[in-house]
């Protein structure tokens, strides 16, 4: 049941990535989110922020999604796809924060940190609960 909640819970994450995702390529407006980088705008413009936002928040969600079916399966790579996710996701959005809805950033951002640190750190979940 432990590897269930786990497995919802991490794609249930990645896959909220398309909020940060679908302003960033024009396809949903929020008043709140407006694609813009505190770095990166004032060097490359609007256009080629948004493009590069469109490649952090596409492969954050490629990443968790593919760790998820990983951890599900089995398979040995899915730390390795879920650490890089949440490494992708927290530099975006620190990149991107005065871009994206706070809340909404920090909440990602401190679940970002949790991922890194059970993985990197605490090397949990254990194989046991894993089941890898």
């Amino acid at each position: 049941m432990l590897k269930l909640v786990i497995a919802i819970v991490v794609l249930a994450h990645g896959v909220g990535h398309v909020l940060f995702l679908a302003p960033a390529i024009r396809l949903a407006t929020w008043a709140d989110q407006t694609g813009h980088s505190w770095l990166i705008t004032p060097l490359l413009g609007d256009g080629l922020t948004r493009a590069l936002a469109a490649l952090v928040w596409t492969a954050t969600i490629a990443l968790f999604v593919a760790a998820v079916a990983g951890f599900y399966l089995g398979s040995d790579w899915w730390r390795q796809a879920a650490l890089l996710g949440a490494v992708v996701s927290a530099s975006g959005i620190v990149v991107m924060w005065d871009g994206l809805p706070t809340s909404s950033a920090a909440a990602a951002l401190i679940f970002d940190l949790i991922v890194i640190a059970a993985l990197g750190v605490a090397h949990w979940p254990t194989a046991e609960v894993a089941g890898s």
